[in-house]
């Protein structure tokens, strides 16, 4: 039945549909103690982790992202552990040839895990999201930036809470959510007048926030650790942007998105472990115009404790 649940998840996880991957592999994953690495058979807990990973994703036929990635793990005694992640972000267009390049939104939480009985956990993650950009990136002198999904940061500093519950043995149920603090974005775009007799010039994009329903399916066969997790995104509310006649929304950006997602890790020595995540959606909301839409996610990652 174990081996059943992670393989459903599998093999509906081959459904690319268009919808948003997630708000960022961070929201998703923070504080994930499924995949961390164990402790060697020595009785060594070792005290730093660091992960080299890189994200490929795609949207549509013509939308490319690449993403080198580092996360840190500072880990105290009692397995609670700080983590900060530092991507490097490439988005491109393959039919136009536009591209962009630059450091991405870096993620800085503390994550924690307590026992409520012998059989179920709490774990729980805080921190925040920082975008190091505006999204205001452009062809020289034009008008319009380039659309936010060739921007390298959503041009916000947000803050970020999720927690899961280990329900059985394995499976666990999580919550989160990614609230906006402040927002800097000043991405312009531009948009037809109500009459359709004109346009008008959209000036900085501001983003609602978003919650998090999780279900994730955790085993492990000798060094191989299998994660199966359905990922439900909530924006809640339609995102706007500022004109001169006041904000501008953008229709249908509120909803809901269902994502799947498979996590495999293998310990391949005391201090080495391999891992591959591929995550798809299932289910899309109408309008995603934060440039966060991905029709599919691989992420090989390499784990160095030390």
């Amino acid at each position: 039945m174990k081996i059943f649940f992670c393989a459903t998840l599998l093999l509906l996880s081959v459904h690319s549909l268009q919808a948003q991957g997630c708000s960022d592999a961070g929201f998703c994953t923070a504080g994930d103690f499924n995949s961390q690495h164990k402790s060697s058979a020595s009785g060594i807990s070792y005290k730093n982790e660091l992960d080299i990973t890189f994200n490929y994703a795609s949207h549509g036929k013509n939308e490319r992202f690449y993403q080198p990635q580092l996360n840190y793990r500072f880990i105290k005694k009692n397995r609670a552990f700080f983590e900060f992640r530092l991507p490097l972000s490439t988005a491109k267009n393959t039919s136009s040839g536009v591209s962009t390049t630059g450091i991405g939104d870096i993620l800085a939480t503390y994550n924690h895990r307590f026992s409520v009985s012998k059989k179920n956990k709490i774990d729980y993650s805080v921190g925040f999201r920082v975008s190091l950009s505006d999204a205001s990136k452009k062809a020289g002198n034009a008008t319009a930036s380039y659309p936010m999904y060739l921007q390298t940061g959503l041009g916000t500093t947000d803050f970020i809470a999720v927690a899961n519950y280990d329900i059985i043995k394995y499976i666990s149920i999580g919550a989160g959510l990614q609230l906006p603090l402040f927002q800097y974005n000043n991405n312009k775009a531009i948009f037809s007048n109500s009459t359709g007799t004109g346009f008008i010039t959209g000036e900085g994009y501001r983003r609602k926030p978003d919650a998090l329903l999780k279900l994730t399916g955790h085993y492990q066969l000798g060094k191989l650790k299998i994660n199966g997790t359905v990922l439900n995104i909530f924006h809640l509310a339609d995102d706007y942007y500022n004109t001169s006649n006041g904000k501008y929304s953008l229709t249908q950006s509120k909803g809901s998105t269902i994502n799947l997602a498979l996590d495999l890790s293998y310990a391949a020595g005391k201090k080495i472990t391999l891992g591959i995540l591929y995550a798809s959606p299932y289910k899309t909301r109408k309008n995603i115009p934060d440039g966060l839409a991905r029709s599919v996610v691989i992420s090989p990652k390499l784990t160095i404790a030390f």
